[in-house]
């Protein structure tokens, strides 16, 4: 009777623990809580350009967080309906960078988000724990723009890397 019980006791054990695992491991991912301001683990769709990114929020009504287009705060990157060239061509280097950081990030979060001065959303996007907006400006594809007054001095077909 003892080496049944023990086996049983043995069979239960294993069965708890490895049933237990999942609920044993740690959770390193990130939380998908939101705030008024923040949206965590929003889900990449497309880009149209360098500074304009749409997005799905989850946990969000679709109405809402269906295919929200939000445009990346603290930058303006070239457009791809430009006046020259080299300003198309920076502009689609912009938008390809965009989109191969955000289809291969792991998580990304908008950060401080408001309504701009024309009442589109605007946010500090981030990929992996990195800011967009700092990312084009690093790789000459964004310059820092506060939504003021743009300047007429920027000429993309200076700024080659």
């Amino acid at each position: 009777m003892p080496m049944r019980f023990y086996s049983y006791l043995l069979f239960v054990l294993i069965f708890f623990l490895l049933k237990g695992v999942p609920v044993l491991a740690v959770d390193v991912s990130p939380s998908c809580d939101h705030t008024p301001t923040t949206f965590s683990c929003v889900k990449y769709k497309k880009n149209y350009d360098g500074d304009t990114v749409t997005f799905d929020i989850p946990n969000v009504h679709p109405l809402i967080g269906k295919s929200v287009s939000v445009r990346v705060a603290g930058i303006d990157a070239p457009e791809k309906k430009g006046k020259k060239p080299c300003e198309m061509e920076k502009a689609r280097d912009a938008q390809r960078l965009v989109e191969n950081l955000l289809k291969n990030a792991r998580h990304i979060e908008l950060k401080n988000v408001k309504r701009d001065k024309y009442f589109r959303i605007l946010a500090e996007v981030l990929f992996d724990g990195k800011s967009l907006g700092d990312t084009l400006i690093k790789n000459k594809l964004a310059y820092e723009y506060d939504g003021g007054r743009k300047p007429s001095s920027v000429d993309w077909c200076r700024t080659q890397n």
